[in-house]
């Protein structure tokens, strides 16, 4: 279990790297990078290289800065942090921390340069200590030895991860719920979070009586999922329509999940489309997203229409959303709502593939191989097909076995590029089914050619 997640606004990334060098070669273990699955629909089932992020980490470290205190996703997830008894507040700069999200003193690192012995820095790894002490009953301090942690960080507001791309979100944007509801809410997290889900289901119950929408949320996942339940759709969107009933947008989207799948109910598009709506006009970047998706697809409506889903696509762009931004990528690339333009949209993939787009890197490195809206460069295509294919895309794994084949920014190798085809069938890429084959056929004419030698 990785020690420490950073959270902080995508302008601040400098003093997370900084912090994150710090902590790691004191032997904390820091998550390091995060990655979204394209059409996540709440985010709720991420792909493999983001994991829980919450229930993965002992600590939350939110940078708090002007920057941050603007930031919607940042607020939210430091409030779930809050709730999970996992949250560790630091200030970077003279923004006025939230009075409901400090604990305690926080370190104030707006002067640190780094320094390991410097006093606030001393202060921060004390708060750690005592959080992960808390977090796992044993010696706080943390082994010494290599720091594990990924090599690209995001830089997006890592809080996304949280609060909004994995739905472990409030999504109350006015705020906490009050009074006894709270008191349930944040014991149900924990239990949540911590995977005791038959102690989470009856506090999760209790702060529903008690009038908070967000207990609904998580009793749906629980039922949708399967988790410490039987999967039961039906009851998932019964648990989920109750929240979104008291305005929670994460309610109000998964309603609309349910809905667009047909789950537990017939597959219904408007009302799927109205749920979206609902959960995006609260700020909920995957709302807007899924609204998005909907109005480019025609689906619910009469007719697509890209001009609007440009418009929900770039809501959630500007909270962070890396789908989004990938989706903005494509209307640009193909000029649909906005004018054709290969350079804006190599923009816009590269924005979503910097914060962990698996298509984006894919279309990019496409982009590249072909020259279009920027240099032809082979190589920067594959390393861009490898960041995608390290998350399972079937598309970049076929595209890695093309370069391989022909020799395109790394030495031709046919074992290996028969090899990456045969994962791209696996994963139900068609087009590998032929290259494989016909790669397959190059090797086997090779050897023949060697025998005869």
């Amino acid at each position: 279990m990785p020690d420490i997640l950073i959270s902080y606004a995508r302008e601040d990334e400098a003093a997370a790297a900084r912090l994150r060098d710090a902590l790691a070669g004191q032997g904390w273990d820091v998550w390091g990078d995060a990655s979204n699955d394209d059409r996540a629909g709440d985010g709720s089932q991420p792909s493999a290289a983001i994991g829980d992020a919450l229930n993965a980490v002992k600590c939350v470290i939110v940078l708090w800065s002007d920057a941050a205190i603007g930031s919607k996703a940042v607020r939210l997830g430091a409030r779930v942090a809050r709730l999970a008894g996992k949250l560790v507040p630091v200030r970077i700069d003279g923004a006025e921390i939230p009075s409901e999200l400090r604990e305690g003193r926080p370190a104030n690192l707006s002067e640190w340069a780094g320094d390991i012995i410097h006093p606030e820095f001393r202060r921060l790894t004390r708060a750690l200590e005592e959080r992960a002490r808390g977090r796992r009953g044993e010696q706080a301090v943390p082994a010494r030895g290599p720091a594990r942690w990924r090599a690209r960080a995001l830089a997006a507001v890592a809080l996304l991860a949280l609060g909004v791309a994995l739905g472990y979100g409030i999504a109350r944007l006015g705020g906490i719920p009050g009074g006894g509801a709270t008191q349930a809410l944040r014991q149900g997290l924990k239990e949540f979070f911590d995977g005791k889900y038959v102690e989470a289901e009856a506090d999760l119950r209790s702060a529903l009586r008690a009038g908070d929408g967000a207990a609904a949320y998580y009793l749906a996942r629980m039922y949708r999922d399967g988790l410490g339940v039987h999967a039961d759709p039906a009851k998932a969107l019964a648990w989920a329509e109750q929240g979104a009933a008291r305005g929670n947008a994460l309610a109000q989207n998964m309603v609309g999940l349910l809905e667009d799948a047909g789950r537990g109910m017939p597959r219904d598009d408007k009302a799927a489309l109205a749920s979206y709506l609902a959960a995006a006009d609260q700020g909920l970047a995957w709302g807007a997203f899924n609204a998005g998706y909907f109005y480019e697809s025609g689906r619910g409506l009469a007719q697509p229409d890209a001009s609007k889903a440009f418009e929900y696509y770039r809501r959630a762009a500007d909270d962070g959303n890396a789908a989004a931004g990938n989706a903005i990528g494509d209307l640009y690339r193909t000029g649909r709502g906005v004018p054709q333009d290969r350079d804006r949209a190599a923009q816009w993939y590269r924005w979503a593939a910097d914060r962990g787009s698996a298509a984006a890197s894919l279309s990019l490195g496409y982009m590249y191989a072909n020259g279009q809206g920027v240099r032809q460069d082979d190589g920067e295509a594959v390393e861009l097909y490898k960041h995608a294919a390290r998350q399972q895309l079937p598309g970049a794994l076929n595209n890695l076995g093309y370069m391989y084949e022909y020799g395109r920014g790394v030495p031709m190798d046919l074992d290996r590029a028969a090899s990456y085809y045969r994962r791209a069938v696996q994963r139900g890429d068609k087009p590998a089914l032929s290259n494989l084959g016909r790669v397959l056929g190059k090797i086997k004419a090779a050897g023949a050619a060697s025998n005869r030698r």
